[in-house]
């Protein structure tokens, strides 16, 4: 039925003469879906291979505290410095590279998600929300309580699950001065269920901040003139699944 010849019959099958040879046909394989990589034991196996030495030199080279990227969960692999990236319930789904030289990239199979320290205490008390996990562990240095997003923009709904969930009252978005930056925080903000403010630091980042020798006082005497933006009343869609 499946084999054609030059002859077709009227059942839509093929006529072939039994002094021919006939093909054999051999069906196609379905295709074998490859599995997703377990990424929280990835990182589980790099973190517990992290040396560290290496880890300290690393907090060395970025002006931050060792402490504050091992509450980060950062590891060594995949000759690149690994950042866990988590949903809004702290589960890994994700993993941020970063090489020695800067270069960023993802973990095949990542999803897009926020840098949450394995240990911090939501009191209820301010939460800064910062770009990138090097400037989350700037922040985390500074002793503030803090969240890192992949980047300016996204996860925003994630976000807001992760302030829910935490109890959060009062939220600080830290922004890069520099235009993406500010519509990120713009964006983010609007989007926040409780009394929230911007605020840009006087340099490049966070992480410049606090190699220049900034600290909390400078950061709290610039929020007393901040104008607070009240919580958004409108439902927003969950996704902390």
């Amino acid at each position: 039925m499946r084999i054609q010849s030059q002859t077709q019959t009227r059942n839509e099958g093929w006529l072939h003469k039994l002094t021919d040879p006939i093909p054999v046909y051999n069906p196609p394989r379905p295709a074998i879906a490859e599995r997703p990589p377990d990424l929280k034991a990835m990182w589980a196996k790099w973190s517990n291979g992290t040396d560290f030495h290496h880890l300290d030199g690393f907090a060395m080279s970025l002006g931050v505290d060792t402490d504050a990227l091992r509450l980060l969960g950062c590891a060594w692999g995949k000759n690149a410095w690994a950042f866990p990236m988590k949903n809004a319930k702290g589960q890994v789904i994700g993993i941020r590279l970063r090489n020695e030289k800067g270069q960023k990239w993802a973990v095949q199979g990542s999803k897009q998600g926020i840098f949450i320290p394995e240990e911090q205490m939501h009191d209820g008390n301010i939460l800064y929300i910062v770009e990138g996990p090097t400037d989350a562990a700037a922040a985390l240095t500074l002793g503030l309580c803090a969240i890192g997003r992949p980047s300016c923009m996204g996860c925003d709904e994630m976000i807001v699950d992760h302030i829910r969930l935490q109890g959060i009252k009062r939220v600080v978005i830290v922004t890069d001065n520099d235009q993406p930056g500010l519509r990120g925080a713009e964006k983010l903000q609007s989007a926040l269920p409780v009394f929230s403010a911007i605020w840009v630091p006087p340099c490049k980042d966070l992480r410049e901040f606090l190699t220049a020798g900034g600290n909390t006082r400078i950061i709290e005497a610039t929020l007393k003139d901040t104008v607070w933006t009240p919580a958004v009343r409108r439902p927003i869609h969950s996704t902390a699944a």
